[in-house]
């Protein structure tokens, strides 16, 4: 060829030099405005095709180090074909035994004889006739490439051409550079505001179990993860429990539930090396499903529906408190390191919380409810009537204010006390309980307010009451109504102006004391049969909340077995695998004469005798078997009768139906049978007669 065909023409190379300076001005008056790398590629590839006169322009990004994309395209027409968002598999090994992607890659014509197979073909799936390929260098690193094509006819590409493709390209590089430090500082001051987001909602509220929600819900929405979970340990570091679990609107966490569900909240930590690494080193975990051996990958795709993770600690003044984790359902080539300062920087922010005085009441409370700090259990319940209980509780916390608790006996009266005590701002100050049915008559007086010295028989020596005992703190009267008359007018002295004498003294003892009283009696029917005095009950009714006993609230049963499943597991050192649905049943069917306490035996009592096996009928106490062994024959029995004389009913499921459809179903089928008796309907389900009420409402749209 001539040389004037080997180069540019003068008049050529002027406009192209002019169309570079345009393409930088116009690329230094769009990145100010909107200074993103997408935006940036995006104008690079159209301005550079439409100067170089060709079909497509596109930029190809090294993704990882076997991996490149098609990330950005221009295109002449619609008809040009499209290769955006291929994926390039890459073997830079193989790949340098054929092409140099450090330097300019060009075919005029990939029909050429000669030309490897490998390169034609890939060449070929892109629609490409003629390739020119110049790589965007920084210092000794490829960031990407830059390509043009023609589709439609071979095209000699000249020494001019590539020289000014590769001047291009080192602008690009430049622009590469600037709008990733901006981008990186973008990054810096995006998370710096989701954190202080986040720092002003833990500032705003105190409520443990709300601020912890929150707070995944925005790490979710930050991250794009579908669920995430924080746990906290147990002072053994042995166990993690769940604290708060939130998932995206589409996320699907069925199995997740279900896990929950089956195996309760509760976890041994040291059955997975990667998590006790974590907490021993203090490092952010990324987790990725190709780093998995094959069973457990498996085990995280279908049980916890994850393929990536990131866990990361939660430390309260230098120590490790929990576990804060973020799992997506998309598979990830990896995290970038904001991301992963970001869940870093959660997590800090959650430590910084727990370690402030407005939490540091909830947090006990986590703490008693979790590990048992204070021997007690965390009020378990869904229910509107329980939860609503809870919410009273809180909210009446941090004031002044006498709380009444009533309730049948079990329902968890001292719990919700617990409650209100560990979020009073009291909760560093004594806190003294007393059982009023548990001393005789004669000593209750003595118990609270004390007495002096040779006040009665024994009193050898000056005894200091509850009342003074728990100054500047809670004191908590169990069974209020069991007092004495006498008791009663003293109690409503100290309540009414903050001031007592012992028995046998005459001193008058100034306490500053925050009574709660629970009553397992119908304090305002005691008042009508003059048993308690109609003033000091107005006194203790300041604030009355009631516990609904748990036949009220038979949803709550699942969960509570749950709970004592896994407590009794613990406790005892005995294994048991689950329980059976037909126990579960029976245990849902019971009336509950002694409430959530009874409950909490039946379980303890099922998990030694059912050690090594899950729990079936046969292992809860004789009152519940005997029962659920009876309904399960008479069943049997009227299914039997009713088939030989020809009443019995079925119904038909369309597939698909929702479970609430076919319980409607079932129900209805049921009513029909017994005509509309709903106790009898109730009896032949197997659920109580307030829960088939309670559906029934709902189905009415009531």
């Amino acid at each position: 060829m001539s040389n004037t065909a080997q180069s540019l023409s003068l008049e050529r190379k002027i406009k192209m030099h002019e169309a570079r300076e345009g393409l930088i001005n116009r690329l230094a008056l769009v990145l100010p405005q909107s200074i993103t790398l997408d935006r940036f590629l995006t104008v690079i590839v159209s301005e550079l095709g439409r100067m170089m006169n060709v079909d497509r322009c596109d930029v190809i990004q090294l993704k990882s180090a076997s991996e490149l994309r098609i990330s950005h395209e221009w295109r002449a027409s619609s008809d040009v074909p499209s290769s955006l968002g291929t994926v390039i598999p890459l073997d830079l090994k193989q790949l340098s035994d054929h092409v140099d992607i450090r330097k300019p890659i060009r075919f005029d014509d990939i029909s050429s004889v000669g030309l490897n197979q490998k390169v034609r073909f890939l060449a070929e799936s892109l629609g490409t006739r003629s390739l020119l390929v110049v790589p965007v260098m920084l210092g000794d690193d490829v960031l990407g490439l830059v390509g043009l094509h023609t589709t439609r006819t071979p095209r000699e590409w000249l020494e001019d051409e590539v020289s000014f493709l590769q001047s291009i390209a080192g602008q690009i590089a430049i622009g590469y550079q600037y709008t990733r430090l901006y981008t990186d500082k973008e990054r810096e001051a995006e998370t710096k505001r989701a954190l202080l987001s986040i720092a002003n909602a833990l500032n705003a509220r105190s409520d443990f179990r709300e601020v912890s929600t929150l707070v995944l819900e925005r790490a979710i929405a930050l991250l794009g993860a579908d669920y995430s979970a924080l746990g906290v340990l147990d002072p053994a570091g042995g166990r993690i429990s769940l604290a708060a679990f939130k998932a995206a609107p589409h996320a699907a966490t069925g199995s997740v539930q279900g896990l929950l569900e089956t195996h309760g909240q509760s976890l041994d930590v040291t059955a997975f090396p990667a998590m006790v690494e974590v907490l021993a080193q203090g490092k952010t975990l990324r987790l990725l499903e190709t780093d998995l051996p094959f069973p457990i990958r498996l085990l995280f795709n279908s049980v916890l529906g994850g393929r990536a993770a990131l866990v990361a600690p939660v430390r309260v003044a230098g120590h490790t408190f929990g576990l804060i984790g973020l799992v997506w359902s998309e598979a990830r080539g990896g995290f970038d390191d904001h991301e992963v300062a970001l869940v870093e920087g959660i997590a800090d922010q959650i430590g910084t919380a727990l370690e402030r005085d407005q939490l540091s009441a909830e947090i006990m409370h986590l703490r008693s409810a979790l590990h048992e700090r204070y021997g007690e259990e965390r009020i378990i319940g869904q229910t509107h009537t329980i939860r609503r209980a809870i919410e009273l509780a809180l909210s009446v916390a941090d004031t002044q204010t006498t709380v009444l608790i009533e309730g049948e006996s079990g329902t968890g009266k001292e719990l919700l006390a617990n409650l209100i005590h560990f979020n009073s701002g009291r909760e560093d100050q004594p806190y003294v309980k007393l059982n009023c049915g548990a001393i005789p008559e004669t000593l209750l007086e003595s118990e609270l307010f004390g007495h002096e010295k040779g006040a009665f028989t024994d009193a050898r020596a000056l005894r200091r009451g509850r009342f003074e005992e728990a100054n500047g703190g809670t004191l908590f009267l169990d069974e209020v109504g069991e007092m004495s008359l006498s008791a009663q007018v003293r109690l409503l002295r100290v309540l009414q102006d903050g001031e007592f004498t012992r028995v046998g003294g005459s001193e008058v003892i100034k306490t500053d004391v925050r009574v709660l009283a629970a009553s397992n009696v119908d304090l305002k029917r005691a008042v009508e049969l003059g048993s308690f005095r109609q003033d000091l009950f107005y006194r203790l009714s300041v604030f009355p909340i009631t516990l609904p006993p748990l036949r009220e609230r038979p949803d709550d049963i699942h969960p509570l077995v749950i709970h004592f499943v896994e407590h009794y597991k613990q406790k005892t050192g005995r294994f048991i695998s689950g329980i059976s649905k037909d126990a579960l049943q029976a245990l849902i069917t019971y009336e509950w004469p002694g409430n959530v306490r009874e409950l909490e035996n039946a379980i303890e009592r099922a998990v030694i005798i059912a050690s090594g096996r899950q729990i079936e009928v046969e292992d809860l106490p004789e009152a519940i078997s005997k029962i659920a062994l009876q309904e399960r024959d008479r069943i049997k029995v009227e299914r039997a009768k009713a088939a030989s004389e020809g009443r019995t009913t079925t119904f038909e499921v369309t597939v698909p139906s929702s479970m609430e459809e076919i319980e409607r179903l079932a129900i209805e089928a049921t009513l029909d049978y017994t005509a509309g008796d709903k106790s009898h309907a109730a009896r032949a389900l197997g659920i109580g007669r307030k829960t088939l009420y309670r559906k029934l409402d709902q189905y009415n749209g009531g």
